[in-house]
């Protein structure tokens, strides 16, 4: 089955990783990779409906993302 998605890359302070690896299991969003930079740097894979809630989860603070890039839009695999 195909399921239309995208992949993101997000950045973020260190310190907020574990909250979003939290929210991505809870959420069933894939984490493809992570890179530890001066910030921490992971793309997921996560579908159209995913990403409006995981952009709400942001403006209401829920999240500290400090930037989000759509790299492309994929099929994605459901964890």
């Amino acid at each position: 089955m195909k399921n239309p998605g995208l992949e993101i890359k997000i950045t973020l302070p260190y310190q907020d990783f574990e909250v979003l690896k939290t929210y991505c299991q809870t959420n069933k969003i894939n984490i493809l990779n992570v890179e530890f930079l001066n910030l921490v740097n992971c793309n997921i894979e996560l579908s159209f409906n995913e990403k409006d809630k995981i952009m709400y989860e942001i403006d209401k603070k829920k999240l500290n993302i400090q930037n989000i890039e759509i790299i492309k839009e994929k099929n994605i695999r459901k964890m």
